[in-house]
């Protein structure tokens, strides 16, 4: 039983020379470093700010000459819209259109007449593609049903085959029991 104690606090004792050891060595390195602090020159508020204003004024600059470059294209941009805007301008305009109050043109509604029967061009527009739709769905509902049919024929065929094929097996079997 005192062994067992003797060789525990011997444990501790080297573990809290350890821990002092990494102590030492952290404080030996600071002290290092304090000494290498003191020998790094240092710089003086009229040189940093020295330092600033000529960076400041290369920014300054650049930022300047990005302003500039902005400005020409939007001069550029106004001048092609003005120019677009003259040209449409120019364009010969239609002078009995009706308008709305809002200032908006009203077109005429055309019509299509079928055996003496006037229709609006939408409208036919609009049957001719309901008629396309429907037609379309019909193909479809028919085909649907014409590959139900074609699958059960299928199912069917692969059925008799199988019997078939166990029939002749069978009688293969048959026929090399009875030789």
């Amino acid at each position: 039983m005192e062994q067992v104690q003797y060789d525990g606090l011997m444990g501790i004792a080297s573990e809290i020379n350890k821990k002092s050891d990494a102590i030492l060595a952290s404080c030996k390195t600071k002290e290092n470093q304090t000494a290498v602090q003191s020998t790094i020159p240092t710089v003086s508020k009229e040189e940093m700010d020295a330092i600033a204003l000529k960076y400041a004024n290369k920014l300054g600059v650049y930022f300047d000459s990005k302003h500039k470059e902005q400005i020409e294209n939007q001069k550029e941009l106004l001048t092609a819209v003005q120019s677009v805007d003259k040209s449409i301008k120019a364009l010969p305009t239609q002078r009995n259109i009706p308008f709305e109050p809002t200032g908006k043109i009203i077109s005429e509604t055309k019509k299509i007449a079928f055996f003496g029967f006037e229709f609006l061009r939408s409208s036919v527009v609009i049957f001719i593609l309901s008629v396309a739709i429907f037609w379309s769905l019909v193909m479809n509902i028919k085909q649907m049903d014409n590959y139900k049919a074609l699958k059960i024929q299928y199912n069917q065929l692969t059925d008799y085959i199988i019997h078939t094929q166990k029939d002749e097996k069978i009688e293969k079997e048959k026929g090399r029991k009875a030789k």
